[in-house]
């Protein structure tokens, strides 16, 4: 089986970071903003179509900050790279650019996201974050997204709620 290769970004406004929901069944979890690199796209360009499509966000995307793999013992293997990003663009009425709160944001654009909100950093630590790399992910917020690109190498832990123990990441 091929690695597939996924982008995500670390969005943040006013000491809050973008996530997204996912659920499966009755299992929810939280992404960043992100999803799989189409044939013929740049990992920019793949970036920023997934935080358009899940968010409707039109971002800038910056630096590379976080590479990691989610090896499942079946074989599965996902790359997985975080870049940081600014919003350019958002759409009318987005309740995120300037957030005051953890509040939701517009309904999603993606049917495959539950939710979009924007969290601090203490509730990011505390949120079922896949892959598992919410500590990195604030190492590289508390550093302002400028420090050394954090390589974690194989994160993948299985899902305590599924019998087969395997995790379900978005790899779109």
């Amino acid at each position: 089986m091929e690695p597939r290769v996924r982008v995500a970004v670390c969005l943040t406004a006013a000491e809050r970071l973008l996530l997204v929901a996912h659920r499966k069944g009755t299992h929810r979890y939280w992404l960043l903003p992100g999803g799989g690199v189409e044939v013929g796209e740049t990992l920019v360009e793949a970036a920023r179509r997934e935080v358009r499509e899940e968010t409707g966000v039109d971002a800038e995307i910056g630096r590379l900050l976080i590479v990691c793999d989610a090896i499942e013992p079946a074989g599965r293997h996902l790359v997985n790279l975080v870049f940081a990003a600014t919003a350019v663009v958002a759409p009318p009425g987005f309740a995120g650019v300037a957030p005051t709160s953890g509040a939701g944001v517009n309904p999603p654009l993606d049917p495959a996201i539950d939710e979009v909100r924007w969290v601090s950093r203490d509730e990011l630590l505390g949120l079922e974050l896949h892959p598992p790399i919410a500590g990195a992910v604030a190492a590289a917020w508390a550093d302002g997204f400028t420090g050394e690109v954090q390589v974690l190498g194989n994160v993948w832990a299985a899902d305590p709620s599924r019998p087969d123990g395997r995790i379900e990441p978005s790899g779109r």
